[in-house]
């Protein structure tokens, strides 16, 4: 299974830099921008007052009312809505594609006549999978630390980065089994790229929408972007139910791709 493990990551290796330079990118904007916004703490703290509140949901301001955004900590958990949907859509993309590629690319006689059973191959692909979310991850908690902690003064951000990138690798592992699942399910593996990237926006959607609202919190279930919102992260801690929940999503999809998988006629 190491070789297979191995293979995967090469193969994955550039797609992996491209998201991993996406995500630098963004960290290295918000920090830039960083500075003006605390120079500017009334002047911005007013005009968040005249933006629609669903606009603020959209940005990232869920649960915020009491952490103001002029502050290192306001300013982090900000970005931290942004670093989750390019890391929940990383992990859904490659979800489908690490499953499907070989169907895609033609090659699936290669890879499945080798002397190792069709399960060995998918499990060796889930790890390779978890090893470049967890990459992801600590592309971002590296860029939060340097770039954006570096310039917080007076207040550690410290320990939000590290419960709320420690929420952010557990969502990512939610997509990116529910890709897998997908692209087993699936017989188009651009349907399969598809619904994915879909099931992400759909969920952002949704978050935006439960915040809007107000009334039906108890729907939050259905968006993995309130299980661990980063506000209720750093007052509360994390919640125990949505834990529990992430964890099945997860384990029960990795359990369909794998007896999906092995029921699937293979096209090269």
């Amino acid at each position: 299974m190491t070789a297979i493990i191995f293979r995967e990551l090469k193969d994955n290796r550039k797609g992996l830099l491209i998201w991993v330079v996406a995500m630098l990118g963004l960290v290295a904007i918000a920090a830039g921008e960083y500075p003006v916004v605390v120079e500017s703490g009334d002047a911005i703290m007013a005009l968040l007052e005249t933006i629609p509140r669903i606009m603020l949901i959209a940005y990232g301001m869920v649960g915020m009312e009491t952490i103001p955004i002029n502050s290192p900590l306001g300013y982090y958990l900000g970005m931290y809505m942004w670093c989750s949907l390019v890391a929940f859509t990383h992990a859904a993309v490659l979800g489908t594609t690490i499953i499907a590629k070989e169907e895609r690319n033609r090659t699936a006689e290669f890879i499945f006549t080798k002397p190792y059973p069709r399960k060995t191959i998918i499990k060796g692909k889930i790890i390779a999978a978890v090893l470049n979310v967890a990459a992801m991850t600590l592309t971002a908690i590296i860029a939060n630390i340097g770039m954006l902690a570096t310039q917080a003064k007076g207040e550690s951000i410290l320990g939000a980065i590290g419960i709320t990138m420690l929420a952010m690798f557990l969502i990512q592992v939610l997509f990116l089994s529910v890709g897998m699942l997908l692209a087993a399910r699936c017989k188009s593996n651009k349907r399969a790229l598809s619904i994915s990237v879909l099931f992400v926006l759909t969920s952002y959607v949704l978050m935006v929408i439960i915040e809007y609202v107000g009334t039906v919190d108890f729907l939050g279930f259905l968006t993995p972007f309130l299980y661990f919102p980063g506000a209720a992260l750093v007052e509360k801690g994390f919640n125990i139910f949505y834990i529990l929940l992430t964890i099945i999503i997860a384990a029960v999809s990795c359990h369909f791709t794998l007896s999906m998988y092995q029921r699937r006629d293979l096209h090269n």
